[in-house]
């Protein structure tokens, strides 16, 4: 898992790229690092490097900011507005670029508390959790969008994205159903994205398993990869997560939720319930 810069300019919307280009330089300008996640990621490196093709359509970007406190994050939003190019929403955390586009700003760092939460200001009544956004970010790999403007900003890996999808299905009911598709599409897709190769040098002993399945593998893969980025705590967090739901006398319900999107709801319960374990054991495996 390299942090080689990936060039894929000329590949990214015009419209991506201007809202990307403004955030870059106000966040450069208040030194607030922050890297692309959500959706657009996946779409960036599923779609764009790979052409392996998103299972639904992005209509949003979202990013996480690293800041130092909450008049950082309020300093970020108003230089945002400044611009005259983005205006406030209903959603503390969103803005709207030309009155079109949703911008998810989720800023992560000196503001968490012990569980890795944040409540987002001024009320303070709404939490959201990060955790697992520090190291996704520190993980996070470098891609030109546009080499006129040159743009490179940092993107979530698919192992990062992963590790938040999984967080986000357990943090927000609203989310489950796409968080739990968007989490099984890249378990399917994780070995095609580059990583075949890596299969046959660092997990040998998956290939010589007598029960070898090419899509379990991608998903045990991937969770031995997500353990590799996760912190301790957080690994623990996405342990009790996929344990909780595997021991559940009511069904596993990530897999069922993902069984939500046309895409899986033809396929056998128990094969995808296996996808989820085979992520477990991937995890456990780099404890």
């Amino acid at each position: 898992m390299k942090s080689i810069l990936i060039d894929l300019s000329g590949k990214i919307s015009e419209t991506t790229i201007s809202i990307l280009k403004e955030i870059e330089e106000v966040s450069r300008k208040l030194n607030c690092p922050f890297f692309v996640v959500g959706a657009a990621a996946r779409d960036i490196i599923l779609e764009h490097q790979f052409d392996i093709q998103p299972q639904r359509a992005t209509i949003d970007i979202d990013i996480g900011v690293l800041i130092a406190g909450w008049d950082h994050f309020k300093k970020l939003k108003n230089e945002l507005i400044r611009t005259t190019r983005f205006g406030l929403s209903r959603q503390k955390q969103r803005l709207v670029y030309d009155g079109n586009f949703p911008v998810d700003i989720i800023p992560f760092g000196a503001i968490e508390d012990e569980n890795g939460s944040i409540t987002l200001p001024p009320d303070h009544d709404i939490r959201m959790s990060v955790a697992g956004f520090e190291e996704s970010y520190q993980h996070s790999i470098p891609v030109k969008l546009s080499s006129n403007p040159e743009l490179i900003v940092k993107v979530v890996s698919l192992a990062g994205l992963a590790l938040l999808k999984l967080i986000s299905w357990d943090d927000n009911p609203e989310r489950q159903n796409r968080d739990a598709s968007d989490l099984l599409f890249i378990m399917k897709h994780y070995l095609d994205a580059g990583n075949l190769e890596r299969l046959f040098d660092e997990g040998i002993d998956m290939v010589e398993d007598d029960n070898y399945d090419y899509d379990l593998a991608s998903a045990r893969f991937l969770g031995r990869d997500i353990g590799t980025i996760s912190s301790p705590s957080t690994k623990n967090k996405l342990i009790e997560i996929l344990e909780r739901e595997s021991d559940s006398e009511q069904g596993h319900k990530i897999a069922l939720n993902a069984m939500q999107n046309d895409l899986y709801r033809s396929e056998p319960y128990k094969k995808i319930v296996d996808h989820f374990n085979m992520l477990l054991k991937g995890l456990i495996e780099k404890l």
